[in-house]
This record gives C-alpha cells, sequence and structure tokens, in this order.
C-alpha cells in the first residue's frame, strides 16, 4: 500500500470554484486519481491525489489558490461487506487510529484513502496483508 502525497486546496465555497480548478488541472494534463471536499461557510477543502504531484503543486500556485500538502495511504481493497471493516480491525490490533479517511468504489474494487496516527507503519502492515 503506497504512501501517497495529498494536496488540500484552500477553495471559496461559490459556484464555479471545482470548474475552475478542475479545468485548470485539465489543461495542464493533471489526472486527478481521488479526490474529496469538505465544505465550511465561505471555504472548502479539496483533498486530491493526482498523477503529477509537482506540476500540480505549479498548476495551483499559477491558478492562486493556497494549499497544504500531507501524506496518506491509499488502499485498495475488494468491493464487498466487511473490507472496510477487516481494514479497521487490521489497524486497530496495532494500535494505530483512523484520523481521516474518504473511499469510492467501482465494481468488484475499491479505494480507501487514510490518514493514520502512523502512515509508514499502516502502509507495511496492510502491503503485507495484501500479499
Amino acid at each position: 500500500m503506497p504512501i501517497e502525497k495529498q494536496l488540500s486546496v484552500f477553495v471559496e465555497n461559490k459556484v464555479g470554484s471545482l470548474r475552475d480548478l478542475s479545468a485548470g488541472l485539465s489543461k495542464a494534463n493533471i489526472n486527478i486519481k481521488a479526490m474529496c471536499i469538505v465544505d465550511d461557510l465561505d471555504w472548502g477543502i479539496m483533498r486530491l491525489i493526482v498523477d503529477d504531484y509537482e506540476k500540480t503543486k505549479d498548476t495551483l500556485h499559477k491558478l492562486g489558490l493556497m494549499f497544504g500538502e500531507s501524506n496518506v495511504v491509499a488502499v485498495e481493497l475488494e468491493n464487498h461487506p466487511g473490507a472496510l471493516s477487516e481494514l479497521a480491525n487490521t489497524l486497530a490490533k496495532k494500535n494505530i487510529n483512523i484520523e481521516n479517511a474518504f473511499a469510492t468504489a467501482a465494481g468488484d474494487r475499491s479505494l480507501v484513502v487514510l490518514t493514520t496516527t502512523n502512515d509508514k507503519k499502516a502502509s507495511q502492515i496492510l502491503r503485507t496483508k495484501a500479499k
């Protein structure tokens, strides 16, 4: 399970913000691999995992957007009842807390993006379990 870089982009909570950001990334030929938006009253945070991290940072600077950077663990799971429970149980047994997560599923696979209290250890544990 790879540790990925996540960008947390601060966007104004108004009509067209997602359009403008996604159009800027598209114009730079950047593919969004995973995305989550958390909104607040006036601002939203768009969490992104992309195929070209450095190019995305440059593009966000050119768009005049503020962002933060963090590590996350991207985990591909089978898409069936109990898969998330198994993952959470595996980490809990090793005393690793899941602090933030978002997920999506299509067909028989799902992708879970996690921030934990120890991403490196979580990545190693989940990599070993997947084998």
